[in-house]
Order: C-alpha cells, then sequence, then structure tokens
C-alpha cells in the first residue's frame, strides 16, 4: 500500500447526514458573494499561518480584503503541490475569475472581506471557532452565498 493509500484510509474522515442546505431567495445576479479558500492564503503584510513542517498545524483564519493586489498573497501551506497556485492563484482563490463574473453581472458582488485557513486540519472539530467567526463576519458583510474553495 502506498503512502497516499495508507493516509487516505487513516484519515479521520469526518461523515454527516445531515448536511444544511438553504435554497436561494434571490437571483444570483443580486447575490453577494464570499469567497473562503482551504489555500492557507495570507496578505503577505499579515501573520503567515503557523505551518512550517508538514505536520504543523494552524487552525486560524485569515481575512483578505477584495481590494488586495493578487501579488500580495501568499500561500502557508505544506500538503499540496502549490506550482500551479504559483502560476495563478485563482486555482485556489478565484477572486479574479468571480471578479469577471460581477463585471458580467452574472453575480451581484463580492464580499469585501473574503477568508482563508490552511487546509491541513486532521482534527476538523478544532475548526468549529474559525468556522463560526468566518460565518458571523460573512452574515454581517451581507452575503448571501459563501464559496469554499477546498485545496
Amino acid at each position: 500500500m502506498s503512502k497516499l493509500e495508507q493516509f487516505i484510509k487513516t484519515f479521520p474522515w469526518v461523515h454527516n447526514e445531515n448536511i444544511p442546505f438553504t435554497k436561494l431567495k434571490k437571483d444570483l445576479s443580486a447575490c453577494k458573494i464570499g469567497l473562503i479558500s482551504t489555500g492557507g492564503l495570507y496578505v503577505k503584510t499579515d501573520t503567515p499561518f503557523a505551518i512550517v513542517g508538514r505536520d504543523d498545524v494552524d487552525e486560524s483564519y485569515r481575512e483578505i480584503p477584495l481590494q488586495t493586489d493578487i501579488g500580495h498573497l501568499r500561500i502557508a501551506h505544506e500538503h499540496f503541490n502549490k506550482a500551479f497556485a504559483d502560476k495563478d492563484i485563482n486555482v485556489i482563490f478565484p477572486i479574479l475569475r468571480l471578479m469577471e463574473l460581477v463585471e458580467e453581472g452574472f453575480i451581484g458582488s463580492l464580499a469585501d472581506i473574503n477568508y482563508s485557513i490552511s487546509g491541513y486540519i486532521p482534527k476538523p472539530e478544532r475548526l468549529y471557532a474559525s468556522g463560526e467567526a468566518i460565518s458571523d463576519a460573512l452574515v454581517a458583510q451581507g452575503v448571501d452565498v459563501a464559496l469554499l474553495v477546498p485545496v
């Protein structure tokens, strides 16, 4: 068995039989979208996630203001190949694609503040506090739809 197969077999996956779903009450073209990535993104002037080695875990989150220049984004995540994200950050944080959809009128607007966590968190129950804080912040911004980009 390969290391990957062993990892997949032994990883404590979360199983949820009752995933909440809320239908949109308005057309997507009138919705405000909030973006959340598990890519470990942070603005270069912020504190990086505390991820130095492959075994490090950081359950906190980072705010990414909408007007942040994508050249100022950095990645602190040791559990995926960053080559594609280094070429095009939209692979893990599709903010420019979403901006294009706003310009086309396909979606209404984007949250002023978007979010990232570092996705390697083998004990997901530790994410509840960050998840609740992100959710509360998105609601406070009037976000209708949260787009989660798992990495």
